[in-house]
């Protein structure tokens, strides 16, 4: 048979010896005087006797109904502690799921930064000796091209040196010592032309001179051989070829006189001096200019030729004047200076000759020298082309290394950004951690709290047992005294009266002590109470409680408010 918890009102009820009709009027319970007969006193004993099982029976009812509350409660309290402890148990597993999962992402994650640690730093390693490599063959053959570069260089220099200097200052000594001279050679020509012009004026005076006195001697012919026509035919013929001859002197002398004239021919001399000393690569005007010397000395043989074919035809004419007598001997001395005055340009003539040909050699010298260097500066120039190959390729390679470094720092920047989301994915495993911790802690704390629970309703349950030998006892003790009671009415109603009083007062003692009772009670619910809040918090499958239930608060106002005693007449 299972236990009952008796729950009781608090009954305050003060029994005063003054005032035992009060109370009993109090009960509902209507006592007559001392006057009255056995009858009435029987029937009040009656009223009295069922008063007390009414207030019985309303204590079994209430004491019944609290026992099934609390039933109810210890019934949702055991559901919510069997929720509690499933849910923890699918939290345990979840948590257990979770630790392993985070294990193999742990795992995963710390093999995989191996990986790509082991992958850079062989690439780095790899890139490494790829670019030492190449950095040691671009050295090698920078230096080889140095030393190709350095070589033509040198002996470019050297042969410059050793051939080219030595003949410089030869063809410097010996260029200066044909300026000078080429200077006195110009000079001594200015001489000779000045020279050459005063014999040719004096020539080409006694020429008109001459011709004057032909053409006088003509005249006089004509007026004194008038008569002979043979003579005069003669004459004419000859004196024809004579003017002929004098027309053609004439414009001889004419052509020299402008081709060399007086005043200009020292300027000339002097500019073409001057080009001389300070170019050799005029050297084509200087030939010019001895052709024109040369052809004015072939056109001065020229006028000497026809004065020699003008004295041979006046020879025979001896007889006709005086004055080829005077002529004569000035044309021979003009004719000696001619003589000598060729003599000395054909040795000129020479001298310049002979100065060609060593210019012509020196050029070819040169010719030869120049060749020389434009092969060496061909050999300059390949070799530069070759050193701008090199340079070519070595800006290739650091573009290639500039190429691998951009790799290099892209494949770190990966490795950085898989480290951070490691760093990341480790703090998330921390948080979760955490987060496991703080559960385990709160479910070692509800583990916990329903322990003091079960200890608690434990406790209720042998505070429950015990009132419920304290309420048999009270029964029994109850009916012992109504018993005692029924016996003492049927002897007076004074010791009926004082008996009523006693129990009164006992019950009353009685009611204070269920009272007691009843409020620690009323403290261990609340208690219970506050479980079912947190549980409440905890779960929300736990809010519902059963509306039935009282509330503490409910219990203690149940429990303070006074009893109602019906008497046998109202029922």
């Amino acid at each position: 048979m299972p236990r009952k918890y008796w729950v009781v009102r608090d009954h305050h009820v003060s029994v005063v010896p003054g005032h035992s009709r009060d109370a009993m009027w109090r009960f509902g319970l209507h006592l007559s005087p001392p006057s009255s007969s056995i009858t009435t006193s029987s029937s009040s004993s009656l009223a009295a006797e069922t008063s007390i099982k009414q207030v019985e029976k309303v204590k079994e009812d209430t004491s019944l109904t609290r026992w099934e509350k609390a039933e109810n409660e210890v019934l949702v309290l055991k559901k919510q502690l069997e929720a509690a402890t499933q849910r923890n148990s699918t939290l345990e597993d979840r948590i257990s799921h979770l630790d392993v999962a985070l294990k193999e992402c742990v795992r995963q994650l710390r093999q995989v930064r191996e990986e790509q640690e082991q992958k850079v730093q062989e690439a780095v390693v790899k890139k490494t000796g790829e670019w030492e490599s190449t950095k040691a063959e671009l050295e090698t053959k920078l230096s080889n091209v140095h030393a190709q570069l350095q070589a033509p260089k040198s002996e470019a220099s050297s042969v410059i040196c050793s051939d080219l200097g030595p003949k410089l200052d030869a063809a410097e000594k010996e260029n200066v010592a044909l300026k000078a001279e080429v200077l006195s050679m110009s000079e001594e020509l200015e001489l000779r032309i000045i020279e050459h012009d005063l014999s040719t004026q004096a020539a080409e005076t006694v020429s008109k001179r001459h011709l004057e006195s032909i053409r006088r001697y003509a005249t006089n012919d004509l007026k004194s051989f008038s008569a002979s026509s043979v003579c005069v035919e003669s004459f004419d013929d000859r004196q024809s070829d004579v003017g002929d001859r004098l027309v053609a002197v004439e414009n001889d002398v004419q052509k020299a006189s402008c081709l060399e004239p007086s005043d200009c021919e020292p300027c000339h001399s002097e500019s073409w001096a001057s080009a001389l000393i300070t170019e050799l690569d005029h050297f084509k005007k200087e030939k010019s200019f001895r052709k024109n010397l040369m052809v004015s000395s072939g056109e001065l043989d020229l006028t000497d030729d026809f004065l020699e074919m003008e004295r041979l035809a006046a020879l025979p004419d001896a007889d006709s004047g005086s004055c080829s007598h005077g002529v004569g001997p000035a044309l021979d001395q003009n004719r000696s200076d001619e003589v000598t005055l060729k003599s000395e340009l054909e040795a000129m003539i020479n001298r310049t000759a002979e100065l060609e040909e060593e210019l012509e050699k020196k050029e070819e010298e040169k010719e030869k020298l120049e060749m020389a260097l434009s092969q060496w500066q061909k050999q300059l120039e390949t070799s530069w082309s070759q050193l701008n190959e090199v340079e070519m390729r070595l800006t290739e390679l650091n573009n290639m290394l500039s190429a691998a470094q951009k790799s290099k720092q892209a494949v770190e920047e990966e490795a950085r950004i898989t480290h951070e989301r490691m760093e990341v994915t480790e703090s998330r495993l921390m948080d979760v951690e955490e987060e496991m911790k703080n559960l385990l802690l709160n479910d070692q704390l509800l583990q916990e709290e329903v322990e003091r629970e079960r200890a608690l309703s434990a406790e209720n349950e042998a505070k429950c047992g015990e009132l419920e030998d304290e309420n048999i006892n009270m029964k029994r003790d109850a009916e012992l005294q109504h018993e005692i009671e029924i016996q003492r009415v049927a002897v007076s109603d004074e010791q009926l009266k004082v008996k009523q009083e006693q129990e009164l007062a006992v019950a009353a003692s009685q009611f204070a002590g269920a009272r007691r009772l009843f409020s620690s009670l009323a403290q261990q619910l609340k208690s219970l109470a506050a479980v079912d809040d947190f549980f409440a918090d905890s779960d929300p499958m736990c809010n519902h409680t059963d509306e039935g239930l009282l509330s503490p608060e409910n219990e203690l106002h149940h429990l303070s408010s006074p009893p109602v005693l019906i008497s046998a007449e109202q029922r």
